[in-house]
């Protein structure tokens, strides 16, 4: 290397970058602003599958469209050209277009070079969608404080009021007889120890409530969250776990590569004769851990179910039914996704204290 001395004056890098680009859209606007494909394919989009697998890839938009998005007389006139078809040709343009990437490492065709590239006016631009919280919502009931500080009393309460509901390839039954526990029991139970992982003290109650009388299911089970909510008043949130009645493939997805049951988030919203204030407050709460698995784990959710029914939900804010994939799936793919479930709960908890 020359000592500082020695070293011959020139321009920063980050300004022959900035040159270099202005150069390039100089010379590629007139055409490249315009270009139609020539091919006439049209972009589609195809039924979602069931079975949805998880692709992180996005759409570039064109140079066009970034250039045009603060023009709208510009726009309006690069919709109304025709087609043509453009001829590969050595032309100035081209040559440029190699001279900026030759210096750059950019190819001003090619938007996506410059998002990747090291420019700090490009690397400030912040990219995807903000994170949720619960400030972002309202009707959001807040935590308490006092109850959230860590005591090691438990947080999260956990129970079945369908307390035999299986999975049909792990015990060959949709549902256990004669009053016995069945697989959706072994889920709660994956939750709170993922939530204790984490940190965050939880309790499942696992008493039976759909014998002798599946019926009545959701009137014993109003007795053991009362219970539950007197014996541990430091109780945050609620859940009901069940397993809906569905197709495996309308149930499954992909999460890293590992089949997993889709979640069902459950809201009831009351009757007339069935009070339901806290309807609104349950919705808000639904919507926030909708959005982080949609944020975390795109496609594990098969989003909100709004119910004309109460459900045992009028008795806390933050109360809710999760269905953790259908009789069809098998109990790990359960157990996979009630552990990404505690993971969303845990970090919910966290942003909140």
């Amino acid at each position: 290397m020359l000592p500082r001395q020695q070293r011959k004056p020139y321009c920063s890098r980050n300004r022959i970058i900035l040159i270099s680009i202005l150069i390039g859209m100089l010379f590629m606007l007139p055409v490249g602003a315009f270009i139609v494909r020539s091919d006439g394919a049209i972009p589609a989009t195809s039924p979602a599958h069931p079975a949805v697998k998880i692709d992180q890839n996005s759409q570039w938009p064109s140079w066009s469209k970034v250039l045009f998005s603060g023009l709208p007389s510009l726009v309006g006139k690069a919709n109304d050209q025709s087609a043509v078809t453009v001829k590969k040709e050595l032309s100035v343009k081209y040559f440029m277009r190699g001279v900026v990437m030759l210096f750059t490492g950019i190819d001003i065709k090619d938007i996506r070079t410059v998002f990747h590239s090291e420019i700090p006016m490009i690397a400030i631009l912040k990219t995807g969608s903000p994170t949720v919280s619960a400030m972002t919502l309202p009707n959001f009931p807040k935590f308490d404080p006092a109850s959230i500080m860590p005591s090691g009393k438990p947080l999260v309460g956990v129970y079945h009021t369908h307390t035999a509901e299986s999975f049909i390839p792990t015990s060959g039954v949709t549902h256990r007889p004669g009053g016995q526990r069945g697989e959706i029991v072994g889920v709660g139970e994956k939750l709170v120890k993922r939530l204790q992982g984490h940190g965050v003290s939880a309790v499942q109650y696992q008493d039976i409530h759909d014998y002798p009388s599946f019926m009545k299911a959701y009137g014993a089970s109003e007795a053991t969250v009362t219970k539950m909510l007197a014996e541990n008043p430091s109780l945050q949130m609620v859940f009901d776990i069940h397993r809906d009645a569905d197709k495996k493939e309308n149930s499954t997805v992909i999460v890293n590569g590992v089949p997993a049951a889709r979640l069902t988030i459950v809201v009831a919203t009351g009757q007339q004769d069935l009070a339901q204030p806290h309807w609104q407050e349950n919705h808000a709460f639904a919507k926030l851990i909708d959005a982080k698995l949609n944020e975390h784990y795109p496609g594990l959710s098969r989003g909100i179910y709004l119910v004309d029914w109460r459900y045992n939900q009028h008795l806390h804010p933050r109360a809710l039914l999760i269905e953790v994939g259908c009789q069809e799936n098998t109990k790990e793919e359960a157990d996979y996704s009630i552990e990404m479930l505690g993971d969303i709960i845990a970090e919910i908890i966290a942003e909140n204290k």
